[in-house]
């Protein structure tokens, strides 16, 4: 891997490690929802993790890795559990995204200190 594209994937993984750190915040406090307030917190939370598939797709033009696209799948997953008012699975699928994205940035963190830029 070149520098150049180490240090996009590291850019870009740490950014969705954060946003999704984010996503799971917003689980709690949806979690603590109910009645009307549960389903606006649900649209919200939705529209959300749509944006984040959107930055996991521009981080794709960079690095094809099945990563980026395990862990937009792992969204994906998480928007249908929401849509269907299943509340047990979609913190797995946030935790699954993050640990995918984590591997990314592990990667790309080990050429840049080998490369000594880190």
């Amino acid at each position: 891997m070149n520098t150049r594209k180490a240090i996009l994937i590291y850019m870009y993984a740490e950014r969705l490690k954060s946003e999704l750190i984010i996503a799971s915040n917003l689980l709690v406090t949806m979690d603590g929802l109910d009645g009307n307030e549960r389903l606006g917190a649900e649209k919200m939370m939705v529209s959300y993790l749509k944006m984040l598939t959107g930055e996991i797709r521009i981080a794709q033009h960079v690095e094809r890795s099945m990563n980026f696209i395990g862990a937009e799948r792992k969204i994906m997953e998480a928007i249908g559990e929401i849509q269907l008012h299943k509340r047990s699975k979609i913190n797995q699928c946030i935790s699954e995204a993050l640990s995918l994205i984590t591997t990314c940035s592990a990667g790309a963190m080990k050429v840049l200190m080998n490369r000594q830029l880190i």
